[in-house]
């Protein structure tokens, strides 16, 4: 199969990180290049289990020319196809999809679509998905689970304004201990020294996180925010 990936000097593809992946998806499929696996995907007729397969090989393959109707997948009626196009999107990275699913995240009307468009927009690491996510979070209305996976993909952007930062900060007063636990986890991957004062205050939650192993509580996430800020500190000195 080819990818058409340029060789290196020694004559070895650049191959992507999970291209063999893409290969077995792909002989599971019995179908021998990117082209055929985008029509199959595009494919309506097709059955749909092996249509996210095909997903997940172009994925794996991060084929840029397959971003438009993976997209198109992500707000399709069987969420196991939304998911594995998602996926792929994710893998393949292309700024393409950062308005698509800026569009998804505000607008979809489930909402696991909306989660993962989300979940997406973390991954794209694009600026421009901040202001979705942010205006996300800060929204009571929302799901639990929606206001999770802003909290999440904010940890994904390459720069948070200070209004990211205070919504993170906000998020800790919350009654839900899943949501707050979330937040404590992207306020430690933000290396902002002056969040500290508010992740130490939750280091007496001993609040149980719902749909996580037992023994794990906001504290738990609270002290390893910290231990990832010491890191980030100690690197930069």
């Amino acid at each position: 199969m080819s990818t058409g990936k340029k060789l290196t000097s020694s004559g070895t593809a650049r191959r992507p990180k999970y291209w063999m992946r893409g290969v077995e998806y792909s002989k599971e499929l019995g179908i021998e290049n990117e082209v055929e696996l985008l029509k199959f995907c595009a494919n309506e007729q097709g059955d749909v289990s092996a249509r996210g397969i095909a997903c997940l090989a172009l994925g794996c393959f991060e084929y840029k020319p397959a971003v438009s109707v993976l997209v198109g997948l992500a707000d399709h009626a069987d969420l196991g196809l939304v998911v594995n196009a998602t996926r792929a999107l994710s893998m393949i990275g292309s700024r393409k999809a950062v308005r698509p699913m800026i569009s998804l995240a505000k607008g979809a009307t489930r909402v696991e679509v909306r989660n993962r468009a989300i979940d997406v927009l973390g991954m794209l690491m694009d600026s421009r998905a901040e202001e979705t996510l942010v205006s996300v979070l800060c929204d009571c209305g929302e799901a639990e689970s929606t206001r999770c996976s802003a909290a999440a993909a904010i940890g994904g952007l390459p720069q948070r304004s200070r209004r990211a930062v205070s919504c993170l900060l906000e998020a800790l007063k919350e009654s839900s201990a899943l949501l707050r636990w979330t937040a404590l986890n992207t306020l430690g991957i933000l290396g902002d020294s002056s969040t500290i004062p508010a992740i130490q205050a939750c280091l007496s939650d001993n609040e149980t996180v719902p749909d996580l192993p037992e023994a794990t509580t906001v504290a738990n996430a609270a002290e390893n925010a910290l231990k990832n800020l010491k890191s980030c500190s100690e690197c930069a000195s």
